[in-house]
């Protein structure tokens, strides 16, 4: 049987990536920027940048970013396309709506079908104006302004990218400006922030909310970034070395930020033998080498409070409890219908096909796992999720006889996935 043996190093996170363009893009200056991801949600990011007026470039393994400030954003000649990304359409509508242009964003098939309503109610509470033509969904226009106005807003439903776009209007904003979310989300932003010498405050309120306090208008001045490597990345390793006997590998400077490895918790509570020793910061994120070896996993029930933390590594944690022995429940899953595909039926119905006692139940997916996984033929429907791709890529290493539908949509994350993993996969 083949195994997953040696040394990897992950490519830069993808929330940290968009957030380093962006946020260099409203910078005074030259940002150099290093470990960028290179995927076709980072390339949606920076072609919208620069039909913005942003003069990005590479020069070896080095992003060069010519910022305009925060109020220097010009208006495009053309629609903004998102592409398949979520985080570029969300976080750019709020970057540009306090800004003086009109900007028409429009996505892919997928994109189109997610709802844009989400970020545009909290901003219109500020006095940002927009057309949706299809009501909730992409293509949207904004109608700019830089007469936006400070208010307190209150995100009801966790979401790192509604924060994220109210934290980019408010840098252009005169006054005193507070958003406060009920549960914390991704942090990137405000570690960025930090990093860049922006000065805001996080107030931790007694009843657990997380309160942003930001006084605008900021001149922000460059500096270079290194992105740390992808912790969702690394969990499809991560998994694959716990399920696959003989394995043993190691990880190389993996973020740590504790909103991003909460998997690796529920990892090391089903049986799974993983080290982390910390290494460097890598702008304001600590980074760690991970080691893990096969274990003999056993089912869990993961508590619902934990689903912010698990958005995007619930498929991989699908490929673990499937191999691991009894029942795995994970609770409050809802979220995961308005992702890339619908994740809750595409994480059930391919568990079935690949011959996984698998159900959804009340916001809860349920898994029967077994360390005798059936080897019978099936093709995977990935719905064009890359997530789904790597994870039953994954999962594929236990059952040859596994066909993935669509590898090449793992290009939106991750596109020398399927390289990286044959490099460690020994016979």
């Amino acid at each position: 049987m083949r195994k997953l043996f040696g040394t990897l190093s992950i490519p830069g996170d993808k929330s940290v990536s968009h957030r380093a363009l962006i946020l260099s893009s409203m910078s005074i200056g030259k940002s150099e920027i290093t470990n960028l991801l290179e995927a076709d949600d980072i390339k949606a990011t920076i072609q919208i940048l620069k039909l913005l007026g942003i003069t990005i470039s590479k020069r070896l393994d080095k992003w060069i970013v010519y910022g305009n400030g925060t109020n220097g954003f010009l208006q495009p000649k053309k629609d903004l396309n998102a592409l398949n990304s979520g985080t570029t359409a969300r976080t750019m509508i709020g970057a540009v709506s306090s800004n003086p242009i009109s900007c028409r964003f429009i996505g892919d098939k997928s994109l189109s079908k997610r709802s844009m309503s989400r970020v545009t109610k909290y901003l219109e509470k500020l006095g940002a104006g927009f057309k949706l033509t299809r009501n909730d969904y992409l293509p949207l226009e904004t109608l700019g302004t830089d007469k936006l106005v400070p208010e307190e807003i209150t995100i009801k439903k966790p979401s790192a990218q509604i924060k994220t776009a109210l934290i980019y209007a408010g840098l252009n904003i005169s006054g005193k400006f507070l958003i406060r979310e009920k549960v914390q989300t991704r942090d990137h932003t405000e570690n960025l922030l930090k990093y860049l010498d922006v000065k805001h405050k996080i107030i931790k309120e007694k009843d657990g909310s997380n309160l942003i306090e930001l006084k605008g208008p900021y001149e922000i001045y460059s500096k270079n970034i290194k992105v740390a490597g992808d912790p969702s990345s690394a969990a499809f390793f991560i998994v694959g070395a716990l399920i696959t006997p003989g394995s043993k590998i190691t990880l190389k400077n993996v973020m740590l930020n504790p909103t991003r490895i909460e998997y690796i918790k529920i990892l090391k509570k089903m049986g799974g033998k993983i080290f982390i020793k910390k290494t460097d910061k890598f702008s304001g994120e600590q980074c760690g080498n991970i080691s893990v070896s096969y274990s003999k996993l056993k089912g869990i029930n993961m508590n619902k409070s934990l689903s912010p933390f698990l958005i995007d590594e619930y498929p991989i944690l699908s490929i673990a409890a499937s191999c691991a022995t009894g029942e795995t429940k994970m609770n409050g899953v809802s979220e995961l219908r308005y992702k890339e595909s619908d994740r809750i039926k595409s994480i059930v119905l391919n568990l079935k096909k690949a011959g996984v006692k698998a159900k959804y139940i009340k916001d809860n997916i349920h898994i029967i796992g077994s360390s005798k996984l059936s080897k019978k033929n099936c093709k995977i429907i990935t719905y064009g999720d890359h997530r789904i791709a790597c994870s039953f890529m994954i999962l594929a290493l236990l059952n040859k006889k596994i066909e993935i539908d669509n590898e090449k949509c793992v290009s939106i994350s991750y596109p020398n996935f399927k390289k990286d993993l044959r490099s460690i996969l020994k016979k």
